[in-house]
Protein backbone atom coordinates (compact mmCIF):
# COMPACT_ATOMS: atom_id res chain seq x y z
CA UNK A 1 0.00 0.00 0.00
CA UNK A 2 2.86 2.31 0.95
CA UNK A 3 4.68 1.66 -2.34
CA UNK A 4 1.18 2.38 -4.80
CA UNK A 5 0.62 5.89 -2.84
CA UNK A 6 4.27 6.72 -3.25
CA UNK A 7 3.40 6.07 -7.24
CA UNK A 8 0.56 8.27 -6.60
CA UNK A 9 2.64 11.20 -5.43
CA UNK A 10 5.11 10.78 -7.97
CA UNK A 11 2.62 10.53 -10.74
CA UNK A 12 0.24 13.85 -9.43
CA UNK A 13 3.86 15.74 -8.60
CA UNK A 14 5.05 14.78 -12.49
CA UNK A 15 1.70 16.03 -13.82
CA UNK A 16 1.32 19.05 -11.94
CA UNK A 17 4.73 19.79 -13.09
CA UNK A 18 4.45 18.99 -16.49
CA UNK A 19 1.45 21.13 -16.55
CA UNK A 20 3.09 23.98 -15.13
CA UNK A 21 5.62 23.77 -17.96
CA UNK A 22 3.49 23.44 -20.81
CA UNK A 23 1.59 26.37 -19.49
CA UNK A 24 4.82 28.58 -19.26
CA UNK A 25 5.52 27.62 -22.90
CA UNK A 26 2.04 27.68 -24.50
CA UNK A 27 0.67 31.18 -22.92
CA UNK A 28 -0.03 33.70 -24.70
CA UNK A 29 2.51 36.17 -25.58
CA UNK A 30 1.22 39.41 -23.89
CA UNK A 31 2.38 42.42 -25.04
CA UNK A 32 4.45 45.10 -22.49
CA UNK A 33 2.89 47.58 -21.03
CA UNK A 34 6.09 48.95 -20.67
CA UNK A 35 6.61 50.35 -24.06
CA UNK A 36 6.62 53.72 -25.19
CA UNK A 37 4.55 55.12 -28.64
CA UNK A 38 8.27 55.78 -30.30
CA UNK A 39 9.49 52.07 -29.21
CA UNK A 40 8.43 50.86 -33.02
CA UNK A 41 9.82 54.12 -34.74
CA UNK A 42 13.14 52.65 -33.09
CA UNK A 43 11.89 49.02 -34.15
CA UNK A 44 11.55 49.76 -37.62
CA UNK A 45 15.10 52.33 -37.68
CA UNK A 46 16.89 49.17 -36.33
CA UNK A 47 15.49 46.54 -38.83
CA UNK A 48 16.06 49.62 -42.02
CA UNK A 49 19.74 49.51 -40.47
CA UNK A 50 20.38 45.34 -40.55
CA UNK A 51 18.33 45.46 -44.01
CA UNK A 52 15.45 42.89 -42.24
CA UNK A 53 12.47 43.26 -44.26
CA UNK A 54 10.83 41.18 -42.01
CA UNK A 55 11.23 43.32 -39.30
CA UNK A 56 10.33 46.27 -40.96
CA UNK A 57 6.82 45.60 -42.30
CA UNK A 58 6.47 44.07 -39.16
CA UNK A 59 5.96 47.60 -37.30
CA UNK A 60 3.13 48.83 -39.72
CA UNK A 61 0.05 47.63 -39.73
CA UNK A 62 -3.50 48.22 -41.71
CA UNK A 63 -3.23 49.70 -45.21
CA UNK A 64 0.47 50.91 -45.07
CA UNK A 65 1.37 47.47 -44.30
CA UNK A 66 -0.44 46.50 -47.36
CA UNK A 67 1.07 49.08 -49.77
CA UNK A 68 4.49 48.37 -48.02
CA UNK A 69 4.10 44.82 -48.85
CA UNK A 70 2.96 44.84 -52.34
CA UNK A 71 6.03 47.01 -52.73
CA UNK A 72 8.53 44.94 -50.82
CA UNK A 73 6.80 41.94 -53.33
CA UNK A 74 7.27 43.97 -56.51
CA UNK A 75 10.74 44.25 -56.16
CA UNK A 76 12.84 41.17 -54.93
CA UNK A 77 13.67 41.27 -51.05
CA UNK A 78 17.27 41.76 -51.47
CA UNK A 79 16.23 45.08 -53.27
CA UNK A 80 14.47 46.08 -50.73
CA UNK A 81 16.58 44.74 -48.04
CA UNK A 82 18.88 47.30 -49.99
CA UNK A 83 17.10 49.71 -49.86
CA UNK A 84 16.56 49.89 -46.85
CA UNK A 85 19.81 49.51 -45.60
CA UNK A 86 20.39 52.58 -47.89
CA UNK A 87 17.82 55.17 -46.93
CA UNK A 88 19.62 55.06 -43.20
CA UNK A 89 23.45 55.59 -44.43
CA UNK A 90 23.40 59.30 -45.04
CA UNK A 91 21.39 59.97 -41.83
CA UNK A 92 23.57 61.37 -38.76
CA UNK A 93 21.30 61.67 -36.57
CA UNK A 94 17.88 61.06 -35.29
CA UNK A 95 15.69 62.57 -32.61
CA UNK A 96 12.45 61.48 -32.03
CA UNK A 97 9.57 63.56 -30.10
CA UNK A 98 6.35 62.52 -28.40
CA UNK A 99 3.09 64.35 -29.32
CA UNK A 100 -0.23 64.57 -27.68
CA UNK A 101 -3.03 61.60 -28.42
CA UNK A 102 -5.55 61.82 -30.78
CA UNK A 103 -8.77 59.65 -31.28
CA UNK A 104 -8.83 55.87 -31.10
CA UNK A 105 -5.54 56.06 -29.21
CA UNK A 106 -3.26 57.11 -32.17
CA UNK A 107 0.16 58.95 -31.35
CA UNK A 108 2.07 61.30 -33.35
CA UNK A 109 5.48 60.49 -33.03
CA UNK A 110 7.59 63.52 -34.73
CA UNK A 111 11.46 62.53 -36.39
CA UNK A 112 13.95 64.43 -37.27
CA UNK A 113 16.20 62.96 -39.25
CA UNK A 114 20.05 64.66 -39.20
CA UNK A 115 21.89 64.80 -42.53
CA UNK A 116 25.48 66.62 -42.91
CA UNK A 117 23.53 68.93 -45.18
CA UNK A 118 20.15 69.69 -44.00
CA UNK A 119 17.71 67.91 -41.58
CA UNK A 120 14.09 66.25 -42.54
CA UNK A 121 11.36 66.45 -40.22
CA UNK A 122 8.62 63.14 -40.28
CA UNK A 123 5.59 62.78 -38.47
CA UNK A 124 4.91 58.88 -38.13
CA UNK A 125 0.93 58.00 -37.19
CA UNK A 126 1.39 54.98 -34.31
CA UNK A 127 -1.47 53.32 -32.67
CA UNK A 128 -1.40 50.19 -29.71
CA UNK A 129 -2.71 46.76 -31.22
CA UNK A 130 -2.59 43.12 -29.47
CA UNK A 131 0.81 43.33 -31.15
CA UNK A 132 2.36 45.99 -29.70
CA UNK A 133 2.68 49.48 -31.03
CA UNK A 134 2.48 49.48 -34.72
CA UNK A 135 3.17 52.32 -37.46
CA UNK A 136 -0.43 53.32 -38.92
CA UNK A 137 0.41 56.43 -41.25
CA UNK A 138 3.08 58.42 -41.89
CA UNK A 139 3.17 62.32 -43.69
CA UNK A 140 5.78 63.36 -46.27
CA UNK A 141 8.65 64.83 -45.03
CA UNK A 142 9.10 68.55 -44.89
CA UNK A 143 12.57 70.28 -44.59
CA UNK A 144 13.91 72.11 -41.23
CA UNK A 145 16.01 75.15 -41.75
CA UNK A 146 19.48 74.48 -40.25
CA UNK A 147 21.73 77.49 -39.45
CA UNK A 148 24.67 75.38 -38.86
CA UNK A 149 25.37 72.59 -41.14
CA UNK A 150 25.85 68.88 -39.12
CA UNK A 151 29.59 68.79 -38.39
CA UNK A 152 30.48 72.09 -39.10
CA UNK A 153 33.67 72.66 -36.99
CA UNK A 154 32.87 75.41 -33.48
CA UNK A 155 35.43 78.59 -33.81
CA UNK A 156 36.04 81.18 -31.05
CA UNK A 157 33.78 79.65 -28.75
Amino acid sequence: MKEMAKLLSLVVTVSVLGTVVWWTQNKPKQVDSDLQPDSVIWEMIDACRRGDVDAYLNCFTGDLRKRLEKVASEQSKEKFSDYLKEMLQPIKNIALQQAKGFAKGDQAIVADFVFADRTERQTFWVRRTKEGWKIVGVEATKPVPVLVPYGTPVKGL
